[in-house]
């Protein structure tokens, strides 16, 4: 493989010339992307992407340039911006960064895809998102309508001076399904995603236009629902909403280089942060999930991080940097949303594992209380603080679903809404899959099964 042989000719280089460790990142891409709203077509592209990243350690001191040319004439130049900048710093540098080791691993992965996205005409591809608008769109009082697609197949070469190679290929798909239901200065949001690592099979299996219906559906049942009293109440959060608060309130500060800078448990490893009942992993797997990461972007083999294993913080998530920093081995989560970029400490698969209640008897347990069912957008902090909107909620009354609600939004501290948690689903559903934003955008995925717990209610 060239690709490799050019990658190592660039590593080897670097090294001659003082460098203590090089790392290269070659990566090619093709996607296709589809934007409709009210039955127009408002973008259909197909694009071909591709450069190369280079990152070297020189005296303790990063340096990383990057080129959309793969090519000699551009790489080594781009050694040498990444050689200049390094030795830059480290002449004013007091401390000095590390890498922790991993060894040499020369290995190929490919993703399991049995319907290669190019494969699909585009007018197909463009075709079923128009059907999926249209009953968006078969109410008057959808005033709102958006339907996305994005397909990526790509392939990336990894070489280091340990000696790596590593060649991962695979693709992914997405479709974003939008409507907002209108009537009486009352709107009401409904969201569904279908997406994974993997083909144009997933669309064979998930029909766009059945879950538009879906969508539709609860926009416009909204309408009609009364609003909840606001404050702390017991609450049903299903697979969705639960993966969102794991990842966005609670895992961002399980993220080693965000633990140095200081959040809600930092120098907390041992201590008890959430019910005995609450395991929490982020996982390279499993092979269909959007965030599906056999290699991180440093060349290391990812493996599941228990972060929190019955109520007990046991590990970070961690880069070869902050594993040399906290003397610990590197987990696989160092990541980079492209060749531009260098690596950062982020989440794959993020999830909460499953215990020994079915869904419907948490429900029928609870006396009183809300379930909730899909989160919408919101934000958190290094404190754990979090808001976040939900697309649909139930009262409970009496272990019975009685009425819904509408315009509801949840917060409070993700530690004590864990600690809260009594009673965990044994229906493990990993599928929230997105693209998270910290600094650089990454695919994502995570979920967890339903879970009983308290949590403050926005209302009235």
């Amino acid at each position: 493989m060239w690709h490799l042989d050019l990658a190592n000719k660039i590593v080897e280089t670097g090294v001659k010339r003082g460098a203590e460790y090089v790392d290269v990142r070659i990566e090619l891409s093709e996607l296709t992307s589809i934007r409709i709203s009210r039955g127009q077509v408002e973008e259909a592209v197909s694009r071909s992407l591709g450069g190369a990243g280079i990152r070297v350690l020189y005296k303790g001191s990063w340096g990383f340039a990057s080129t959309e040319d793969i090519s000699s004439d551009s790489l080594f130049p781009a050694l040498d911006a990444a050689l200049s900048m390094a030795k830059t710093s480290a002449e004013k540098r007091k401390e000095k960064s590390k890498v922790k080791s991993f060894g040499c691993i020369k290995e190929k992965v490919r993703a399991h895809v049995k319907i290669n996205p190019p494969e699909v005409p585009v007018e197909e591809k463009i075709s079923l998102m128009l059907d999926a608008d249209e009953r968006l769109r078969s109410d008057d009082r959808i005033k709102d309508d958006r339907v996305s697609y994005l397909d990526e197949i790509f392939k990336r070469y990894y070489a280091n001076s340990e000696g790596s190679e590593i060649v991962i290929e695979g693709a992914r798909v997405r479709a974003v399904i939008y409507a907002a239901a209108v009537s009486a200065g009352v709107i009401t949001p409904a969201l569904d995603v279908i997406a994974q690592t993997g083909g144009f099979e997933i669309f064979r299996k998930r029909n766009p236009a059945s879950l538009a219906e879906s969508v539709a559906e609860r926009a416009i049942k909204l309408l009609k629902a009364p609003v909840p009293k606001g404050g702390v109440t017991t609450a049903v959060l299903d697979n969705d909403l639960l993966g969102l608060i794991v990842h966005e309130a609670f895992g961002h500060t399980a993220e080693a280089d965000l633990v140095l800078s200081g959040t809600v448990l930092t120098g907390k490893i041992g201590e008890k942060v959430a019910s005995e009942l609450v395991t929490i992993i982020d996982s390279p797997g499993p092979d269909y999930a959007f965030g599906w990461t056999p290699y991180d972007d440093e060349g290391v083999k990812a493996r599941d991080v228990i972060i929190v294993e019955n109520g007990v913080l046991k590990e970070y998530m961690h880069t070869r940097e902050t594993a040399a920093i906290m003397g610990v081995e590197p987990t696989g989560n160092g990541r980079a949303e492209s060749y531009s970029y260098a690596p950062l400490v982020r989440m794959r698969n993020t999830y909460m594992a499953p215990g020994d209640w079915s869904p419907e008897e948490i429900i029928a347990e609870t006396r009183e209380g809300l379930y909730l069912k899909k989160g919408l957008h919101g934000q958190a902090d290094a404190n754990g603080e979090f808001m976040f909107a939900v697309q649909e909620a139930w009262e409970i009354r009496n272990g019975e679903l009685v009425r819904p609600f509408r315009g509801v939004a949840v917060s409070g501290n993700a530690i004590d809404v864990l600690r809260s948690v009594d009673a965990v689903g044994k229906d493990l559903i990993i599928e929230s899959p997105g693209f998270c934003g910290k600094m650089q955008s990454v695919p994502v995925d995570g979920g967890g099964p339903h879970v009983r717990c308290k949590i403050i209610i926005g209302g009235r």
